[in-house]
Protein backbone atom coordinates (compact mmCIF):
# COMPACT_ATOMS: atom_id res chain seq x y z
CA UNK A 1 0.00 0.00 0.00
CA UNK A 2 1.48 3.06 -0.94
CA UNK A 3 2.31 5.21 2.37
CA UNK A 4 0.30 8.62 1.43
CA UNK A 5 -2.82 6.00 1.46
CA UNK A 6 -1.77 3.95 4.40
CA UNK A 7 -1.76 7.48 6.29
CA UNK A 8 -4.75 8.41 4.96
CA UNK A 9 -6.31 5.19 6.01
CA UNK A 10 -7.60 5.95 9.66
CA UNK A 11 -9.51 8.78 8.33
CA UNK A 12 -10.91 6.84 5.11
CA UNK A 13 -12.11 4.12 6.89
CA UNK A 14 -13.93 6.38 9.26
CA UNK A 15 -15.66 8.19 6.44
CA UNK A 16 -19.43 7.22 5.46
CA UNK A 17 -20.18 6.62 2.11
CA UNK A 18 -21.32 9.72 1.45
CA UNK A 19 -19.01 11.55 2.96
CA UNK A 20 -16.41 9.27 1.14
CA UNK A 21 -18.18 10.01 -2.25
CA UNK A 22 -18.07 13.40 -2.10
CA UNK A 23 -14.72 13.97 -1.11
CA UNK A 24 -12.86 10.97 -3.19
CA UNK A 25 -14.87 10.67 -6.43
CA UNK A 26 -17.38 8.37 -5.66
CA UNK A 27 -17.66 4.47 -6.28
CA UNK A 28 -14.27 4.31 -8.46
CA UNK A 29 -12.39 5.82 -6.17
CA UNK A 30 -14.00 3.59 -2.59
CA UNK A 31 -13.20 0.70 -5.02
CA UNK A 32 -9.17 1.57 -5.10
CA UNK A 33 -9.60 2.33 -1.45
CA UNK A 34 -11.26 -1.39 -0.59
CA UNK A 35 -8.64 -3.04 -3.52
CA UNK A 36 -5.58 -1.24 -1.15
CA UNK A 37 -7.23 -2.07 1.91
CA UNK A 38 -7.19 -5.63 0.99
CA UNK A 39 -3.51 -5.65 -0.27
CA UNK A 40 -2.82 -4.04 3.22
CA UNK A 41 -4.37 -6.87 5.02
CA UNK A 42 -2.45 -9.31 3.26
CA UNK A 43 1.16 -7.78 4.09
CA UNK A 44 0.91 -4.97 7.20
CA UNK A 45 0.33 -5.33 10.52
CA UNK A 46 -0.72 -2.22 11.59
CA UNK A 47 -3.82 -2.11 8.46
CA UNK A 48 -4.98 -5.20 10.36
CA UNK A 49 -4.88 -3.96 13.36
CA UNK A 50 -6.79 -1.09 12.43
CA UNK A 51 -9.42 -3.21 10.20
CA UNK A 52 -10.08 -5.36 13.34
CA UNK A 53 -11.54 -2.47 14.76
CA UNK A 54 -13.47 -1.18 12.38
CA UNK A 55 -14.90 -4.49 12.44
CA UNK A 56 -15.51 -4.44 16.18
CA UNK A 57 -16.93 -0.83 15.15
CA UNK A 58 -14.95 1.07 17.58
CA UNK A 59 -15.58 4.47 17.30
CA UNK A 60 -15.67 6.50 14.78
CA UNK A 61 -15.58 3.30 12.60
CA UNK A 62 -19.55 2.10 13.19
CA UNK A 63 -21.14 4.18 10.54
CA UNK A 64 -18.14 3.20 8.00
CA UNK A 65 -18.83 3.00 4.33
CA UNK A 66 -16.89 -0.59 4.63
CA UNK A 67 -19.67 -1.83 6.45
CA UNK A 68 -22.03 -1.62 2.88
CA UNK A 69 -23.37 -4.02 1.25
CA UNK A 70 -20.68 -6.37 -0.20
CA UNK A 71 -20.80 -7.97 -3.38
CA UNK A 72 -21.96 -11.68 -1.67
CA UNK A 73 -23.26 -10.66 1.50
CA UNK A 74 -24.91 -8.01 3.50
CA UNK A 75 -21.33 -6.62 4.61
CA UNK A 76 -18.54 -5.41 2.62
CA UNK A 77 -15.85 -5.80 6.07
CA UNK A 78 -16.51 -8.92 6.70
CA UNK A 79 -16.17 -9.74 2.51
CA UNK A 80 -12.90 -8.62 2.82
CA UNK A 81 -12.03 -10.27 5.90
CA UNK A 82 -12.87 -13.32 4.57
CA UNK A 83 -11.29 -12.79 1.18
CA UNK A 84 -7.72 -10.73 2.43
CA UNK A 85 -6.37 -12.86 5.44
CA UNK A 86 -5.20 -15.92 5.81
CA UNK A 87 -6.80 -18.59 8.08
CA UNK A 88 -5.52 -17.56 11.87
CA UNK A 89 -5.55 -14.10 11.68
CA UNK A 90 -9.11 -14.29 9.94
CA UNK A 91 -10.26 -16.90 12.94
CA UNK A 92 -8.73 -14.14 15.24
CA UNK A 93 -10.73 -10.93 13.82
CA UNK A 94 -14.08 -13.06 14.02
CA UNK A 95 -13.30 -13.61 17.60
CA UNK A 96 -12.70 -10.14 18.28
CA UNK A 97 -16.07 -9.01 16.48
CA UNK A 98 -18.21 -12.01 18.29
CA UNK A 99 -16.51 -11.76 21.79
CA UNK A 100 -16.06 -7.25 21.27
CA UNK A 101 -17.91 -5.74 24.25
CA UNK A 102 -18.33 -2.30 22.01
CA UNK A 103 -22.60 -1.94 22.03
CA UNK A 104 -22.05 -0.38 18.12
CA UNK A 105 -21.75 -4.02 16.40
CA UNK A 106 -25.28 -4.42 15.07
CA UNK A 107 -26.28 -7.87 16.13
CA UNK A 108 -27.35 -9.87 12.89
CA UNK A 109 -23.54 -8.63 12.12
CA UNK A 110 -22.21 -10.40 15.18
CA UNK A 111 -24.15 -13.25 14.40
CA UNK A 112 -22.75 -13.61 10.76
CA UNK A 113 -19.33 -13.60 12.44
CA UNK A 114 -20.34 -16.12 14.88
CA UNK A 115 -21.57 -17.99 12.10
CA UNK A 116 -18.54 -17.99 10.42
CA UNK A 117 -16.32 -18.57 13.36
CA UNK A 118 -17.52 -22.18 13.14
CA UNK A 119 -17.18 -22.51 9.76
CA UNK A 120 -13.25 -21.80 10.11
CA UNK A 121 -13.22 -23.38 13.65
CA UNK A 122 -12.70 -21.85 16.96
CA UNK A 123 -9.05 -22.70 17.40
CA UNK A 124 -8.17 -22.22 20.51
CA UNK A 125 -10.34 -19.64 21.74
CA UNK A 126 -12.92 -22.44 23.04
CA UNK A 127 -12.00 -21.84 26.92
CA UNK A 128 -12.48 -18.22 26.20
CA UNK A 129 -16.43 -18.94 24.86
CA UNK A 130 -17.21 -21.39 27.28
CA UNK A 131 -16.18 -18.39 30.04
CA UNK A 132 -18.33 -16.08 28.16
CA UNK A 133 -21.11 -18.63 27.72
CA UNK A 134 -21.50 -19.15 31.28
CA UNK A 135 -22.09 -15.99 32.94
CA UNK A 136 -25.40 -15.27 34.25
CA UNK A 137 -28.92 -14.08 32.86
CA UNK A 138 -30.59 -10.67 33.47
CA UNK A 139 -33.26 -10.53 36.08
CA UNK A 140 -36.73 -9.64 35.56
CA UNK A 141 -39.51 -8.04 37.52
CA UNK A 142 -41.08 -10.55 39.24
CA UNK A 143 -45.22 -9.96 40.28
CA UNK A 144 -44.18 -8.94 43.87
CA UNK A 145 -42.20 -6.15 42.42
CA UNK A 146 -44.60 -4.87 39.82
CA UNK A 147 -47.75 -4.92 42.71
CA UNK A 148 -45.44 -2.38 44.53
CA UNK A 149 -45.11 0.50 42.04
CA UNK A 150 -46.39 3.58 42.46
CA UNK A 151 -48.47 4.40 39.41
CA UNK A 152 -50.68 7.97 39.21
CA UNK A 153 -53.34 5.83 38.48
CA UNK A 154 -52.47 5.19 35.13
CA UNK A 155 -48.93 5.19 34.62
CA UNK A 156 -46.35 3.47 36.24
CA UNK A 157 -44.18 5.98 38.13
CA UNK A 158 -40.30 5.25 39.26
CA UNK A 159 -36.91 7.04 39.78
CA UNK A 160 -35.36 8.94 37.01
CA UNK A 161 -31.81 10.49 37.67
CA UNK A 162 -31.52 13.81 38.25
CA UNK A 163 -28.79 14.79 35.20
CA UNK A 164 -28.25 14.44 31.59
CA UNK A 165 -25.01 12.85 32.93
CA UNK A 166 -26.79 10.30 34.63
CA UNK A 167 -29.22 9.56 32.16
CA UNK A 168 -26.11 9.06 29.88
CA UNK A 169 -24.62 6.78 32.20
CA UNK A 170 -27.86 4.51 33.26
CA UNK A 171 -27.80 4.22 28.96
CA UNK A 172 -24.34 3.38 29.07
CA UNK A 173 -24.70 0.79 31.82
CA UNK A 174 -27.84 -0.93 30.31
CA UNK A 175 -26.03 -1.28 26.82
CA UNK A 176 -23.14 -3.20 28.09
CA UNK A 177 -25.25 -5.49 29.89
CA UNK A 178 -27.14 -6.13 26.75
CA UNK A 179 -24.57 -6.37 24.49
CA UNK A 180 -22.61 -8.98 27.21
CA UNK A 181 -26.13 -10.83 27.34
CA UNK A 182 -25.95 -10.97 22.90
CA UNK A 183 -22.13 -11.90 23.22
CA UNK A 184 -23.10 -14.64 26.08
CA UNK A 185 -26.26 -15.67 23.82
CA UNK A 186 -24.00 -16.01 20.50
CA UNK A 187 -21.02 -17.87 22.16
CA UNK A 188 -23.48 -20.35 23.68
CA UNK A 189 -24.96 -21.19 19.75
CA UNK A 190 -20.90 -21.46 18.83
CA UNK A 191 -20.37 -23.78 21.70
CA UNK A 192 -23.43 -25.93 20.44
CA UNK A 193 -22.19 -26.08 16.93
CA UNK A 194 -18.64 -27.29 17.52
CA UNK A 195 -20.60 -30.17 19.48
CA UNK A 196 -22.64 -31.02 16.73
CA UNK A 197 -25.64 -29.06 17.87
CA UNK A 198 -28.37 -26.77 16.10
CA UNK A 199 -28.79 -23.29 17.82
CA UNK A 200 -32.21 -22.96 19.56
CA UNK A 201 -33.85 -20.11 20.85
CA UNK A 202 -34.26 -19.49 24.23
CA UNK A 203 -37.52 -20.46 26.12
CA UNK A 204 -40.31 -17.59 25.72
CA UNK A 205 -42.60 -16.84 28.24
CA UNK A 206 -45.87 -18.19 27.98
CA UNK A 207 -47.28 -15.22 27.62
CA UNK A 208 -45.57 -13.53 25.02
CA UNK A 209 -46.77 -12.22 21.81
CA UNK A 210 -45.92 -14.69 18.72
CA UNK A 211 -46.46 -15.12 15.63
CA UNK A 212 -45.45 -17.57 13.11
CA UNK A 213 -45.33 -15.02 10.08
CA UNK A 214 -44.03 -12.33 11.49
CA UNK A 215 -40.61 -14.90 12.59
CA UNK A 216 -41.04 -15.51 9.20
CA UNK A 217 -40.22 -12.11 8.14
CA UNK A 218 -37.73 -11.92 10.52
CA UNK A 219 -36.02 -14.87 9.32
CA UNK A 220 -35.60 -13.59 5.49
CA UNK A 221 -34.72 -10.61 7.22
CA UNK A 222 -31.58 -12.37 9.11
CA UNK A 223 -30.40 -13.90 6.09
CA UNK A 224 -27.80 -15.97 7.86
CA UNK A 225 -26.19 -15.98 10.80
CA UNK A 226 -26.34 -17.06 14.03
CA UNK A 227 -29.29 -15.46 14.91
CA UNK A 228 -32.75 -16.91 15.46
CA UNK A 229 -35.95 -14.98 15.06
CA UNK A 230 -37.32 -15.13 18.91
CA UNK A 231 -33.83 -13.41 19.45
CA UNK A 232 -35.78 -9.86 18.55
CA UNK A 233 -38.44 -11.16 21.45
CA UNK A 234 -37.82 -8.29 23.74
CA UNK A 235 -38.71 -8.91 27.39
CA UNK A 236 -39.91 -5.63 28.57
CA UNK A 237 -39.51 -6.71 32.15
CA UNK A 238 -36.02 -7.38 32.29
CA UNK A 239 -33.93 -5.55 34.21
CA UNK A 240 -30.60 -4.48 32.15
CA UNK A 241 -28.78 -2.65 35.30
CA UNK A 242 -30.19 -4.48 38.33
CA UNK A 243 -29.08 -3.34 42.01
CA UNK A 244 -27.86 -5.41 44.53
CA UNK A 245 -31.22 -6.87 45.46
CA UNK A 246 -32.22 -7.49 42.03
CA UNK A 247 -34.42 -4.69 41.25
CA UNK A 248 -33.81 -1.53 38.82
CA UNK A 249 -35.59 0.33 35.91
CA UNK A 250 -36.89 -2.23 32.96
CA UNK A 251 -36.43 -1.76 29.35
CA UNK A 252 -39.93 -0.58 29.28
CA UNK A 253 -39.56 2.28 31.85
CA UNK A 254 -35.88 2.92 29.99
CA UNK A 255 -36.99 3.48 26.45
CA UNK A 256 -39.77 6.04 28.02
CA UNK A 257 -36.98 7.69 29.98
CA UNK A 258 -35.36 8.19 25.90
CA UNK A 259 -38.64 9.29 24.78
CA UNK A 260 -39.77 11.59 26.91
CA UNK A 261 -36.38 13.78 28.15
CA UNK A 262 -35.79 16.34 25.76
CA UNK A 263 -31.72 15.69 25.06
CA UNK A 264 -32.28 12.64 23.68
CA UNK A 265 -34.34 14.48 20.39
CA UNK A 266 -31.15 16.69 19.76
CA UNK A 267 -28.37 16.01 17.51
CA UNK A 268 -25.73 16.60 20.43
CA UNK A 269 -22.31 14.53 19.81
CA UNK A 270 -22.27 13.92 23.74
CA UNK A 271 -26.19 12.37 23.27
CA UNK A 272 -26.39 10.78 20.19
CA UNK A 273 -24.21 8.25 19.62
CA UNK A 274 -24.88 7.24 23.35
CA UNK A 275 -28.70 6.64 22.12
CA UNK A 276 -27.49 5.03 19.06
CA UNK A 277 -25.58 2.08 21.00
CA UNK A 278 -28.39 1.95 23.15
CA UNK A 279 -31.15 0.67 20.44
CA UNK A 280 -28.35 -1.16 18.62
CA UNK A 281 -27.81 -2.97 22.02
CA UNK A 282 -30.88 -3.16 23.83
CA UNK A 283 -34.16 -3.82 21.23
CA UNK A 284 -31.12 -5.41 18.74
CA UNK A 285 -31.46 -3.26 15.50
CA UNK A 286 -29.72 -4.47 12.22
CA UNK A 287 -26.59 -3.14 10.60
CA UNK A 288 -27.19 0.49 9.00
CA UNK A 289 -30.75 0.98 10.33
CA UNK A 290 -31.45 4.19 11.38
CA UNK A 291 -33.81 5.57 13.97
CA UNK A 292 -33.94 9.14 13.44
CA UNK A 293 -34.17 12.29 15.87
CA UNK A 294 -37.16 12.27 18.02
CA UNK A 295 -38.64 8.87 16.63
CA UNK A 296 -38.27 6.18 19.21
CA UNK A 297 -39.82 2.69 20.37
CA UNK A 298 -41.70 2.65 23.63
CA UNK A 299 -43.49 0.17 25.92
CA UNK A 300 -46.26 0.57 28.37
CA UNK A 301 -47.33 -2.07 30.77
CA UNK A 302 -51.26 -2.58 31.42
CA UNK A 303 -51.36 -2.99 34.86
CA UNK A 304 -49.11 -5.90 35.66
CA UNK A 305 -48.85 -6.70 32.15
CA UNK A 306 -46.07 -6.55 29.95
CA UNK A 307 -45.70 -9.46 27.78
CA UNK A 308 -42.76 -9.48 25.86
CA UNK A 309 -43.28 -9.25 22.36
CA UNK A 310 -41.29 -9.18 19.10
CA UNK A 311 -39.22 -6.23 17.68
CA UNK A 312 -37.23 -6.69 14.02
CA UNK A 313 -35.68 -3.29 12.30
CA UNK A 314 -33.96 -5.18 9.46
CA UNK A 315 -30.98 -3.95 7.79
CA UNK A 316 -31.21 -0.38 5.84
CA UNK A 317 -34.50 0.01 7.15
CA UNK A 318 -35.22 3.84 8.82
CA UNK A 319 -37.48 4.88 11.48
CA UNK A 320 -37.69 8.05 10.15
CA UNK A 321 -37.64 11.65 12.21
CA UNK A 322 -41.06 12.24 14.63
CA UNK A 323 -41.88 8.27 13.93
CA UNK A 324 -42.58 6.35 16.84
CA UNK A 325 -44.22 2.90 17.73
CA UNK A 326 -45.42 1.64 20.98
CA UNK A 327 -44.79 -2.15 20.77
CA UNK A 328 -46.95 -3.65 23.16
CA UNK A 329 -48.36 -6.11 20.66
CA UNK A 330 -44.82 -6.16 17.93
CA UNK A 331 -43.02 -4.63 14.96
CA UNK A 332 -41.20 -6.25 12.19
CA UNK A 333 -39.59 -3.71 9.70
CA UNK A 334 -37.93 -5.91 6.68
CA UNK A 335 -35.39 -4.55 5.05
CA UNK A 336 -34.97 -1.33 3.40
CA UNK A 337 -38.29 -0.42 4.69
CA UNK A 338 -38.98 3.16 5.53
CA UNK A 339 -41.40 4.88 7.68
CA UNK A 340 -42.78 8.30 8.27
CA UNK A 341 -40.06 11.37 8.31
CA UNK A 342 -39.56 15.00 8.17
CA UNK A 343 -40.32 15.03 12.28
CA UNK A 344 -44.32 14.83 11.02
CA UNK A 345 -45.60 12.95 14.21
CA UNK A 346 -47.21 9.45 13.79
CA UNK A 347 -47.95 6.83 16.25
CA UNK A 348 -47.87 3.27 15.04
CA UNK A 349 -50.23 1.71 17.18
CA UNK A 350 -49.66 -2.13 17.73
CA UNK A 351 -52.86 -2.86 20.55
CA UNK A 352 -55.82 -1.36 20.67
CA UNK A 353 -57.93 -0.66 23.78
CA UNK A 354 -60.86 -2.27 24.11
CA UNK A 355 -64.19 -2.60 26.55
CA UNK A 356 -67.50 -3.80 26.55
CA UNK A 357 -70.73 -1.67 26.88
CA UNK A 358 -71.41 0.06 30.03
CA UNK A 359 -68.07 -0.02 31.17
CA UNK A 360 -66.41 3.06 32.64
CA UNK A 361 -63.64 4.45 30.06
CA UNK A 362 -60.93 3.79 32.17
CA UNK A 363 -61.36 -0.13 31.82
CA UNK A 364 -60.31 -0.68 28.49
CA UNK A 365 -56.86 0.35 29.75
CA UNK A 366 -56.34 -2.93 31.15
CA UNK A 367 -58.01 -4.89 28.20
CA UNK A 368 -56.29 -4.60 24.62
CA UNK A 369 -56.03 -5.93 21.31
CA UNK A 370 -52.50 -6.32 20.38
CA UNK A 371 -51.47 -7.19 16.95
CA UNK A 372 -48.34 -6.78 14.64
CA UNK A 373 -47.34 -3.98 12.70
CA UNK A 374 -45.53 -5.02 9.12
CA UNK A 375 -43.70 -2.99 7.19
CA UNK A 376 -42.60 -5.40 4.49
CA UNK A 377 -38.80 -5.37 2.69
CA UNK A 378 -38.96 -1.55 0.77
CA UNK A 379 -41.83 -0.64 2.00
CA UNK A 380 -42.85 3.00 2.78
CA UNK A 381 -44.96 4.45 5.40
CA UNK A 382 -45.46 7.85 4.14
CA UNK A 383 -45.04 11.40 5.86
CA UNK A 384 -48.60 11.89 5.07
CA UNK A 385 -49.93 9.07 7.18
CA UNK A 386 -49.64 11.96 10.01
CA UNK A 387 -51.54 10.98 13.07
CA UNK A 388 -51.93 7.66 14.63
CA UNK A 389 -51.63 4.04 12.60
CA UNK A 390 -53.98 1.96 14.31
CA UNK A 391 -52.40 -1.68 13.27
CA UNK A 392 -55.65 -3.44 14.61
CA UNK A 393 -57.91 -1.84 12.39
CA UNK A 394 -56.19 -4.09 9.61
CA UNK A 395 -56.90 -7.28 10.80
CA UNK A 396 -60.68 -7.73 9.79
CA UNK A 397 -58.95 -7.88 6.32
CA UNK A 398 -59.85 -4.59 4.89
CA UNK A 399 -56.75 -3.25 2.66
CA UNK A 400 -54.14 -1.13 4.59
CA UNK A 401 -53.51 2.35 1.64
CA UNK A 402 -49.94 1.62 1.74
CA UNK A 403 -48.27 -0.84 0.14
CA UNK A 404 -46.71 -3.10 2.03
CA UNK A 405 -48.08 -2.20 5.53
CA UNK A 406 -50.04 -4.75 7.10
CA UNK A 407 -51.47 -6.18 10.39
CA UNK A 408 -50.34 -9.86 11.64
CA UNK A 409 -52.52 -11.64 14.10
CA UNK A 410 -51.48 -13.11 17.29
CA UNK A 411 -51.45 -17.04 17.22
Amino acid sequence: MPDDLLSELPALLGANSDILDAVRGGALERTAVRDELRAALTSDPAAYELFVSVCCHRTPYGESWVHGPGEKGPYLSLEIAADALDEERYRRLLFSVVTTDSPAVPYDYRALAAAALVRVGVGGHLAELKALADQPDLPERGLAAKLACRTDGIDHLFDIPETVAARLDLLRAASAAKTNESRRRLTRRIIDAVDGREPVAEPAAADAYLSTEAERLIAEGIAGGLALPRDYLVVWDQIPVPDADGNGLTIAELLRIVLLCGEFKLPDTAVRPVLIDFYRSVLRISGRAIIGLSAGVFHVEHGVQASPSLFFLGRDAVLGKGCVIDCVGGAVLQSGSFLGGGFIPILIHTHKHIRSAGEPGAAERKRVLPCIFAAEAGARLPMEAIGIFESADYLDGRPVPYAGIRAIALR
